[in-house]
This record gives C-alpha cells, structure tokens and sequence, in this order.
C-alpha cells in the first residue's frame, strides 16, 4: 500500500513548520569558557629578624636624707598695746547721682506674613491648601489691614476659611479685609485650591501680601511665598505585541494541524479498502 504523495507532502510539511516553530525555543546558547585567574607566588624567603641587644641600666645607689639639727625657736615681744585713737572718723564724700536715661520710642504698627503649603508636592487633580498667617509684631494699631494672595494659573481656587475678616474671590485672586490689628494679635487664612496643570520651579510659587493704611515700620516683611511642585498624573506605558514572538507558535500550530490531518486522511483511507 502506497502512500498518496499529497498526503505524504502534508505531512512533510507539517513536520518542518514544528520544526522551525520549535528551534528558536530549543537553542541554548554555549556556555563561555571559564576564566582562569593566575596568581603569581612570590618564592622569595621572608627575612629573618635578628633581636636587638637588650639595653641594662645601672641602678642608682638610694639617696639618704639626713635630718637637720632641730631649731630653737626664740619668741618675740609684743608689742605695746597703741594708745586709743581719739581722732573722729573721716567725712565720706557724697558721688554724683546718675544721669537718667531717656526711655526709647516704640516701633509703632508692624504688619507682617508668612505663608505655607500643604502637601508641598502634588498631582494633577489632587487638592493643596494653602495656610496664610498675618500678623501685627509693632507696638501700635495696625489699621486698614489687608492681605491679597493671587493663585497662579495652575491652581483652579476653592474654599477660603479666615477667623477674621471679610473675604471676596476674584478670578485668582483672594482678598481679605481684616481692619484693625491690635499689637500681637494674629489672623489665620486657609485657601484650598485644585492643581489642574502641572508646574515646576520658577513658576510654581504662591505670592501672598499684607498691607495697612498705617505706616508701616518694616515693609521687608510684608511679602510671603510657598512653592508647590505639581506633578502629571502617571500614565501607564502601552504594551505592543511582538510579531515576530508569534511567528513561531503560529508556525508550529499549523505544522501540528497538517500532520494530524495527513494520518487522519491516511487512516480513513486504510479503513476503505477491503
């Protein structure tokens, strides 16, 4: 019985595309060559030491002290006793009072701010706050006190919570009308804000100001900033197949295929003759 040569080629051809599906998988790449490490041995003998002569002092005969003959002490006349001083004590001479010095003048009204942030890093939809503290550290009223901070554009403004004052929201920016502020009293501002970009150094600080209609006894403290640093949201990386992975158990499916179709074939057609 003779084989038919379509069913004998599919066969073949079912053999070679396993064949080639499998060999990528059944390669082993050869094992490099070990490394021989080569010490060099030193064969020279070590030196020998040979002792020094071991140095003997002479020792030095005690030293004797022999006592002195013992003096006689001859005691000493007291004097008479002085006659008793009939002068009267001296006049103290009265010191000068000292000169008073002048009490100084106070500072006057001293408006100052410092402001903070909270988380100092966020990301893009996360929600920071913002904690203003204005206060007055003179010595007088501080009158007609105002604090103004002004979101920069990557913050989107939320609430405004004040223990004092009058608060209105324009566009970025956030006013508070405090009014008066005694000597050591304090003012606490917290401004929530959504981060809706991304931003980084020198374009990520908050700038908040304080100013009064009274003068004002050191400007330099009068401005407060706090830098955010908003950050993208993490996009997670697109995995692309690899083709050429797939080639092969593509290769090997169908090779599988056609020799199982070529023995069944040949095994129906075994069963049809007598």
């Amino acid at each position: 019985m003779k084989a038919s040569p379509a069913r004998a080629l599919l066969f073949v051809i079912g053999i070679m595309l396993i064949g080639w599906g499998l060999a990528p998988r059944l390669s082993v790449p050869a094992a490099a060559a070990p490394l021989l490490l080569v010490t060099e041995t030193s064969t020279a003998e070590p030196p020998t030491l040979t002792p020094s002569p071991t140095r003997t002092e002479n020792p030095q005969p005690p030293i004797t002290v022999t006592p002195s003959s013992t003096a006689t002490a001859t005691p000493i006349p007291s004097a008479p006793p002085d006659e008793e001083d009939d002068d009267p004590d001296p006049t103290a001479t009265p010191t000068a009072s000292a000169t008073p010095v002048p009490t100084p003048q106070g500072i006057g009204p001293d408006p100052a701010i410092s402001k903070s942030v909270s988380p100092g890093s966020a990301v893009v939809g996360d929600t920071v706050t913002y904690t203003i503290i204005a206060a007055n550290i003179g010595d007088a009223p501080a009158a007609g006190v105002v604090v103004e901070d002004t979101l920069p554009a990557f913050l989107a403004v939320g609430e405004v919570q004040t223990t004092r004052g009058q608060v209105s929201v324009n566009g970025q920016t956030v006013r508070v009308e405090i009014g008066d502020l005694g000597p050591g009293e304090t003012v606490e501002i917290r401004v929530t804000a959504r981060v809706t970009a991304p931003a980084s150094a020198p374009n990520n600080t908050n700038l908040a100001a304080i100013s009064s209609s009274s003068p004002d006894a050191n400007p330099d403290n009068n401005r407060a900033s706090a830098p955010l640093d908003a950050l993208a949201p993490a996009v997670l990386p697109v995995t692309a197949v690899d083709e050429g992975s797939l080639a092969p158990l593509l290769a090997t499916a169908l090779g599988l295929a056609l020799v199982a179709g070529s023995l069944l074939v040949r095994r129906k057609a075994a069963r049809r003759r007598p």
